[in-house]
């Protein structure tokens, strides 16, 4: 029904339409969007179960980092730091023969420490190579039984960890397998290293350890210093130990000899000393108590 005040016939209003490029805009931002979901999809489908993906990207850009353009980088190489801070950077040389000799000059600042001094050439494989081997050699013991983990998803320099160092290979074994029934985690191995550097390798490089690869390697990686320190000595248990001395000896009192005395000396834990005299004008028992729980008895 119609106001007085307006037309019957009044149009209705008019919609205009809407402009052409805002679906053009609307069109790319669903393509970009999709384009973004599936590479998005492919990196998942790239990395898959490697949870250690970023930590793989940082540590091949540090060896990249320290990989010369042009002669060589004498560089210390510590497995005990994290991704990323693995490698310092000592000299550089321009030929081979400098660097060994800057090499031999560093190397004794690292003896007993856990950093090795190591020679980068001009190749990011070599390099990467001869860090594989450093972090093997570092977990070699010199004498005893080294459990180690070994995480096969890890990057080069980063995959291994002490867990104990044993004198004797039965307590190698139990640890071993007490490690093992303890991990959760299939990517994780739990190894025993021994005093030859090339058996551990091969535990790590399986069916690609190669001997001429290991003595071409620029850094003779198993002539060099040790790092592990040697496992300690068995602990000696001693038995408990008990010593009973008699000493029988005569008593003079008053100008003659009235009696005899006995001393019964026994250590056994507490030590309490029971000294015991019998003579004619005599009879008494004296017992005394020493400190730091050892009594010594005198009878």
């Amino acid at each position: 029904m119609s106001t007085p005040n307006e037309p019957s016939d009044k149009s209705k209003p008019v919609v205009k339409d809407k402009n052409p490029h805002n679906y053009r805009k609307v069109g790319y931002s669903l393509i970009v969007i999709s384009v973004s979901l599936v590479l998005i999809g492919l990196l998942i489908l790239f990395i898959g179960g490697n949870y250690h993906f970023s930590g793989d990207i940082m540590a091949k850009q540090e060896i990249d980092s320290m990989t010369p353009k042009s002669g060589y980088d004498v560089v210390a190489f510590d497995y005990t730091q994290p991704i990323g801070a693995k490698i310092q950077l000592l000299d550089h040389a321009n030929n081979l023969e400098d660097a060994e000799k800057l090499k031999d000059q560093h190397t004794p600042d690292y003896n007993g420490k856990k950093g090795q001094v190591l020679i980068f050439d001009k190749s990011v494989a070599n390099n990467t190579q001869s860090i594989s081997f450093a972090e093997v050699y570092a977990m070699t013991p010199t004498s005893g039984y080294d459990v180690v983990s070994f995480n096969t998803m890890m990057p080069v320099g980063a995959r291994l960890a002490p867990q104990t160092l044993d004198a004797l290979l039965g307590a190698a074994v139990n640890d071993s397998a007490r490690y093992s029934s303890a991990n959760v985690d299939t990517q994780i191995q739990i190894l025993t290293f021994t005093p030859s550097f090339d058996d551990n390798l091969k535990q790590i490089l399986g069916s690609n350890y190669d001997p001429v690869t290991v003595s071409e390697n620029i850094n003779q990686i198993k002539l060099m210093p040790a790092k592990m320190i040697p496992p300690p000595l068995a602990p000696v248990v001693l038995p408990p130990v008990t010593n009973t001395t008699h000493v029988t000896q005569n008593t003079t009192m008053s100008g003659k000899s009235t009696g005899t005395t006995t001393d019964n000396l026994g250590i056994n834990g507490n030590v309490i000393i029971t000294h015991s005299s019998n003579a004619t004008t005599s009879n008494h028992t004296k017992t005394k108590s020493l400190s730091e729980a050892v009594g010594v008895n005198s009878g």
